[in-house]
C-alpha cells in the first residue's frame, strides 16, 4: 500500500500510552500525526514536525489527560470532519460528554494498555453505533493486542481500574516480592531475573485461578514453610487489600467526568 493512500490518525496527546500504541504494524496501516501538550503538531511516520495543519483525519485518538480535555476539548473540533471517528482512550469521560464538546457521534471508547507496544495489550471497546467498526479499524486496533467487546460505558470503567492500570498493580506486588527476596538473600547476591522467572514459570502451568489454588495446597504441608508464609499472607487479608485497589481505581474512573465538570462550573 502506497503511503499517500493509508488513512490518516492524529493522536491528541502524546505521553507514555500514546507512544506504547504506535508499533511497525499500526505505521505500516496509518499515516500518524501527534499533537502534544505544547500543541506541536508532529508526523510521526517521517519523524518531522508540522508547522501547519493541512489534514483531514480519518481517526482521532484522544490521549489527552481528562482534565485538559474537559477544559481545552472544544479546539480539537477544527481536527475533525463529518467522516472522522474519534476513537477515545481518555479513562473516566463518558461518551455524552465527548459528544458535546466535540459535537459528533462518531465515537468509540476504547482502554487499552501500554502492553499494547509488545502487542501485548487486552483492549476493552465500547460503541453505540456497530456500524463504525470497519475490518479496517478492527484491523488497526488488533495491531494493539487482543479486543474485548463490552455491552456498556461502565464496563470501560471496570476495564480501566483491572487492565488499564492492572498492570502497574501488578508490576508492584512483583517488584516488592523481587526485592524482599533480595534483601532476604543479601549476603548471597540473588538473581532477579531468576526470581522474575519464577513468577512467569507459576503462570505458566497454571491458567486458571482454580488451578493456582490447588497448587498453593499441592506444596503447602500442615506446619511446614508455605504454610507458615501463606498462613501469615491470609492474616493480613491481602486478597482484600487486592479488591480494595481495584475498586479505588474504578471510583476514581466513574468520578472523573463529573468531578472535572463540577470544578469546570464553579
Amino acid at each position: 500500500m502506497l503511503a499517500t493512500l493509508k488513512p490518516k490518525a492524529l493522536f491528541i496527546g502524546y505521553g507514555h500510552l500514546a507512544k506504547s500504541l504506535i508499533s511497525k504494524k499500526l505505521l505500516s496501516l496509518l499515516n500518524i500525526y501527534a499533537l502534544n501538550s505544547k500543541s506541536e503538531l508532529k508526523d510521526i511516520n517521517l519523524k518531522k514536525k508540522i508547522f501547519k495543519n493541512n489534514y483531514t483525519y480519518d481517526y482521532v485518538f484522544l490521549l489527552t489527560r481528562p482534565k485538559t480535555f474537559l477544559s481545552t476539548g472544544t479546539q480539537f473540533q477544527k481536527y475533525l470532519s463529518k467522516d472522522t471517528i474519534v476513537i477515545s482512550c481518555m479513562a473516566g469521560i463518558k461518551f455524552s460528554t465527548i459528544e458535546q464538546i466535540l459535537k459528533t457521534k462518531k465515537i468509540i471508547k476504547i482502554m487499552p494498555n501500554v502492553m499494547a507496544s509488545n502487542n501485548k495489550s487486552q483492549t476493552h471497546l465500547y460503541l453505540k453505533n456497530k456500524k463504525l467498526m470497519s475490518n479496517n479499524l478492527i484491523k488497526l486496533l488488533s495491531s494493539f493486542g487482543k479486543i474485548i467487546n463490552v455491552r456498556n460505558e461502565d464496563q470501560i470503567n471496570l476495564a480501566t481500574s483491572v487492565y488499564g492500570s492492572g498492570p502497574a498493580f501488578i508490576a508492584y506486588i512483583v517488584s516488592s516480592f523481587v526485592k524482599a527476596s533480595k534483601k532476604l538473600a543479601k549476603p548471597f547476591n540473588i538473581n532477579e531475573l531468576e526470581v522474575l522467572e519464577l513468577f512467569k514459570n507459576v503462570l505458566e502451568i497454571n491458567t486458571t485461578s482454580k488451578m493456582l489454588d490447588s497448587f498453593i495446597s499441592s506444596i503447602s504441608s500442615k506446619k511446614g514453610t508455605t504454610q507458615a508464609g501463606v498462613n501469615y499472607i491470609k492474616s493480613q487479608k491481602i486478597e482484600k487489600i487486592i479488591y480494595t485497589t481495584l475498586h479505588k481505581a474504578y471510583k476514581r474512573a466513574k468520578e472523573i467526568d463529573s468531578e472535572q465538570k463540577s470544578a469546570k462550573t464553579k
